[in-house]
């Protein structure tokens, strides 16, 4: 999907339009991504229409296996999220496959039915190439929420989009 379609995209669901020209936005089925490069860093900020868990993941085939991701919610003390390894069916903590955990710069909150997490990740990994998450590296991007707060609980809704950073 390229940042025109994106863009025209949003244009039809009222989204604002103020995206700088470093940032790749993607709206659907009630959810939104933006992504935007700083500092040797991607940093994304995903909502979507859940009091539960949402998840946002990369990998450089299309394929869920592979895919690493972030996954987070509001727990009783305060707003938590892990970074995972999807090796299917199990979706190990990154640190559990003994990899060097790369999230950062995490916030999340809650609003009447809408789950909006904002976070980083490094442009390379120290431990895999996959995935590639600098400036126009292509990826295939996972978006994905469920009703639950568990992370374990399978989720309501997930899609996969090839997109360029």
């Amino acid at each position: 999907m390229d940042r025109r379609t994106v863009i025209a995209g949003l244009a039809v669901l009222g989204v604002p339009m103020t995206a700088r020209a470093d940032e790749t936005r993607v709206a659907q089925d009630g959810t939104h991504l933006v992504l935007w490069h700083a500092e040797g860093r991607l940093h994304a900020q995903f909502s979507a229409p859940t009091m539960g868990w949402v998840a946002v993941g990369f990998n450089n085939v299309e394929q869920l296996k592979g895919t690493r991701f972030v996954i987070g919610a509001m727990r009783p003390d305060g707003f938590h999220a892990e970074e995972h390894i999807a090796v299917v069916p199990d979706h190990p903590t990154v640190q559990s496959l003994g990899l060097v955990p790369g999230l950062g710069d995490l916030s999340g909150r809650v609003a009447p039915n809408r789950t909006t997490m904002t976070f980083s990740l490094p442009h390379v990994f120290p431990d895999s190439e996959n995935p590639r998450l600098g400036p126009d590296a292509t990826t295939y991007l996972m978006l994905a929420w469920s009703h639950d707060k568990d992370f374990a609980h399978h989720s309501a809704w997930r899609r996969h989009t090839l997109v360029t950073l």
